[in-house]
């Protein structure tokens, strides 16, 4: 099976521009990404990788990015948070239709939508939150391997965020 998702790093500080890095990730077996390297000191990158599981396909390219970039430092893995755009564009349904289910104007939903991790312009929820609620509650079926892949990059997020909280705590 394909796995796409995305891998954001933070750079060692080493001073290496992000496109130096091209080569090494390319012979590290990152041949099926699409590497961007537009904010200093951090690189992303858009992978299309075969696995027999989300976990594994995501694993396995976080192996090889660390191997080509010593030092360099997980930040983010998506698809995770999410807004109604992207939930539109994931289930097909039109950002306005989203949004009424969203905000419980669609009766025909059997339970209350979920809460968004971050309310604000815009709002965000957890892909691994709101793809269950979709199949539950409503006639749209979001594909099962997403529903996969979003659970293991929320799982990951959420480590990397608990890791960087006691990073904080400790140097207190």
């Amino acid at each position: 099976m394909t796995w796409e998702f995305i891998l954001k790093f933070r750079l060692p500080p080493d001073g290496t521009a992000p496109a130096g890095w091209l080569d090494a990730l390319y012979e590290a077996g990152c041949d099926d990404a699409t590497v961007g390297v537009g904010k200093p000191g951090t690189i992303a990158l858009d992978f299309s990788r075969e696995a027999d599981s989300a976990e594994a396909a995501v694993r396995s390219a976080i192996k090889d990015v660390e191997r080509a970039i010593p030092g360099a430092v997980l930040a983010e893995v998506g698809p995770d948070l999410v807004n109604l755009a992207d939930l539109g564009e994931i289930t097909g349904c039109s950002r306005q239709n989203i949004r009424k289910y969203a905000a419980g104007e669609i009766k025909a939903a059997k339970a209350p939508f979920p809460e968004p991790v971050h309310t604000g312009n815009p709002s965000l929820w957890r892909l691994a939150e709101v793809l269950p609620w979709f199949h539950r509650n409503t006639d749209l079926r979001p594909d099962p391997a997403l529903l996969e892949l979003a659970r293991v990059t929320s799982a990951m997020n959420l480590d990397i965020q608990r890791q960087r909280l006691n990073h904080l705590l400790a140097a207190e």
